[in-house]
């Protein structure tokens, strides 16, 4: 059995006491609107509002750990009933990136050399040529 801290089951029942000043809130207002009796629809608005309001928050701590634990076994039953998927798309992703460096190592290597392309031909030929090594036109 679990040692959950204490300060949870009190949020826990502070929290739904909340929710019940929230429902007889709301029923209060309702009275006070379909009576027309201001007091009534005031008191039971501001009683339905914090409680609400006061119910969520403390409710929301209070489950937290439940939560936090039932979304780890959600992940983990994705990850297993997903597993051979997952480790598919890490090696296409692995292989993807491996070309990838290799283009960006490439282009980076030929934009180190100082290149250009002949006006004639359109060969690639050495930035401080004057003559195409292909067509010996002069540059």
């Amino acid at each position: 059995m679990e040692n959950k801290p204490k300060y949870l089951k009190k949020f826990k029942i502070l929290g739904y006491l909340c929710i019940v000043i929230a429902v007889v809130g709301l029923v209060l207002s309702i009275i006070g609107l379909t009576e027309f009796q201001s007091a009534f629809f005031m008191v039971g608005g501001i009683m339905f509002c914090v409680g609400i309001f006061a119910g969520i928050v403390l409710l929301s701590v209070a489950y937290k750990p439940e939560v936090a634990k039932l979304k780890t076994k959600m992940d983990k039953y994705i990850q297993e009933e997903n597993k051979e998927d997952l480790t598919d798309i890490a090696s296409t992703s692995a292989d993807i990136k491996s070309e990838a460096i290799t283009k960006t190592v490439k282009a980076i290597k030929k934009g180190i050399k100082n290149t250009k392309f002949c006006k004639h031909c359109g060969e690639e030929i050495d930035a401080d040529s004057k003559f195409c090594s292909k067509c010996g036109k002069e540059q």
